[in-house]
């Protein structure tokens, strides 16, 4: 059976299949409920021993600057600093800023801790990639 968890920012899932489903809501406007999502992901990606996430971003707000500033230097860091996240589908945003800041997000993910990342219009074609990821 999989886990719920309701946050204000957004809804997570552990599937059973090996990974955590993120589906991001319209608070995600809101840096500090954006930052309890993050790191709720990053204490099940510890607890369950998972190392992929599926984010639906269709929803998800613009990013502060400050915001992105602590996803890319501490989460970032945490969660691909050790054996935590290897894979992340992320269903594409409706806003190009929202697209451009995921893109941003990725680069750095794979140059600094070879986390591969794909965009995907539909969560069925994310979660799809994901359980053929090894």
């Amino acid at each position: 059976m999989e886990k719920l968890i309701v946050l204000p920012a957004g809804e997570l899932r552990v599937c059973l299949e090996g990974y955590i489903h993120l589906v991001w809501g319209p608070e995600s406007k809101d840096s500090q409920a954006a930052q309890v999502v993050f790191t709720h992901v990053l204490g099940l990606l510890q607890r369950t021993g998972y190392r992929k996430l599926l984010t639906d971003q269709r929803q998800r707000a613009i990013a502060t600057e400050e915001y992105m500033g602590w996803l890319l230097a501490i989460w970032l860091t945490q969660a691909g600093g050790g054996p935590h996240l290897t894979h992340v589908a992320i269903v594409t945003a409706r806003s190009l800023e929202v697209r451009l800041q995921a893109v941003d997000v990725c680069r750095q993910g794979l140059y600094r801790y070879g986390i591969c990342s794909r965009f995907f219009d539909s969560p069925a074609a994310a979660e799809a990639w994901l359980r053929a990821s090894a």
